[in-house]
């Protein structure tokens, strides 16, 4: 598979995508680092840090959903030596744990970071990116959460995701009813679907996979 020319250049396309979303910042302790399939971000447990480690995954999320292609992991508080030569402590071990091999595309959070926000006097805005995924009640950092508050009125500075909608919804509709997926690969598309359409239904502005799946359900 390594000889393979479109292989190479989608993991290649991948590493771009982690290394052009996130980046080390040494006033905040924010620490990455990045192997094989893997990307590890840490940094202090204070409202800042926390803020820096769940918002750039949600930005990594979705800047890697626009390559179809899924990003799971989980977010956790606890010891941890993260230096450009160690890795190590219970703090990676508890959020590792949380990415559950064969389990749905998505960035668990672990009890003891619900537990660390809910302790401070301001969230910060923080809980609002926590989610309770229907489909198993596990708490999820939740991704798609610009999407769900999604309005159209103008304002400075404010992103346009209109257009971005209609093309992802239509990515994972296409990618739910791909003959060449197998099941597991499938099922994870599938609960990404799910997850969309919740999503932007809230405030019914953005599209949903509704519009595509009919023509790639026949197509498959």
């Amino acid at each position: 598979m390594a000889d393979d020319p479109k292989l190479r250049t989608a993991i290649e396309g991948v590493l771009e995508t982690l290394r052009s979303t996130l980046a080390p910042n040494e006033a905040h302790s924010l620490r990455l680092t990045q192997f094989s399939d893997c990307i590890v971000i840490s940094a202090p447990v204070e409202p800042y840090g926390v803020n820096l480690v769940m918002h750039g995954s949600t930005i990594l999320a979705g800047n890697l959903l626009n390559q179809t292609v899924l990003l799971r992991g989980g977010i956790a508080v606890g010891n941890l030596i993260h230096t450009d030569e160690v890795l190590f402590g219970p703090g990676l071990l508890r959020a590792y744990g949380k990415d559950t091999s064969g389990g749905p595309p998505r960035i668990s959070i672990d009890q003891t970071l619900k537990d660390e926000v809910a302790s401070w006097h301001n969230d910060f805005g923080l809980e609002a990116l926590m989610r309770t995924d229907t489909y198993d009640l596990t708490t999820m950092l939740h991704t798609l959460y610009s999407y769900e508050i999604y309005t159209p009125e103008p304002e400075i500075g404010k992103v346009v995701l209109d257009r971005n909608a209609i093309y992802l919804a239509e990515q994972i509709a296409s990618q739910c009813y791909r003959v060449d997926h197998p099941p597991s690969v499938r099922a994870k598309w599938l609960w990404l679907e799910r997850y969309w359409n919740e999503a932007v239904s809230t405030k019914g502005i953005l599209t949903s996979t509704f519009e595509f799946a009919a023509k790639f359900r026949a197509g498959s």
